[in-house]
Parts: structure tokens; sequence; C-alpha cells
């Protein structure tokens, strides 16, 4: 099995200069973790609700601009990882699968080359077991 048959090819993006209360609208009203960043169809970072998070009062809960970094003044580009781990379309699943497992990440763009074709969630693992026969 590869994962270009069951990465999800239609991917939301952001751009490095999307303020991190852009993109955790987005990543609620989608109901995702993850956003690639990208700057015309090239990866340049990736992006995670937990990026957006605050750790220093995450314990502490009043409303949700305590526990987010939700100002405007704070863009994608000062929080996001720049050190992606990608694959590629033709990459077998279980061997990213395992990738998944050994680095403890939730999804991975799939790119084609510097270009990002689509991405790969612990979602999209579990649907494959499920779906294989």
């Amino acid at each position: 099995m590869k994962i270009k048959d069951w990465m999800t090819p239609k991917v939301v993006t952001v751009t490095p200069g999307t303020s991190v209360k852009e993109a955790f609208k987005i990543m609620k009203k989608n109901g995702f973790r993850h956003l690639p960043v990208v700057v015309g169809e090239k990866l340049v970072g990736f992006v995670t609700d937990r990026d957006l998070r605050r750790p220093d009062i995450a314990d502490v809960f009043r409303e949700w601009n305590d526990l987010y970094r939700l100002s405007d003044d704070l863009h994608v580009e000062d929080v996001m990882i720049t050190k992606v781990y990608k694959v590629s379309p033709d990459d077998d699943l279980r061997k990213t699968a395992a990738l998944v497992i050994e680095k403890h990440i939730g999804a991975l763009p799939v790119c084609d080359g510097d270009k990002m074709v689509g991405i790969i969630t612990v979602f999209d693992f579990l649907r494959a077991l499920v779906q294989e026969k």
C-alpha cells in the first residue's frame, strides 16, 4: 500500500505570515490539529494545535485566549516547526506508519520534491487498517 492511496490530496494550508489567531480559527472550523505552512506550493513548515498553546498557563484555563497565543501580533512563522518530516506519495504506508509511531507525530505532509501534494494523518492510517481486507 502506498501513501498516495490513503492521503488527503486537498490540503488546507497557511502561510508564514498568517496570524496564529487565524490559524487557530482554521483548525477549529475544520476540525484539524495540523496545518502545513507553504509559500506558493513549497512546504516551509508545519504548525500544530500544540504549537499554538501557551505551555506556561495551560494548566490554568479561564478562556480560549488564556490557553492559546491568539495575539494578532504573533504569526505562524513565530511558532511553526521548520524541520518537518515529510513523505512521498509512493512511500510505503506501513513504513510511514512506523515513522509516525517512532517520532510520536500525528500527521505528515506528502511532497513530490518541494511541492506539497497532500497530507496523511493518524486517522488515515486507522482508516487503512479498518478497510484492509
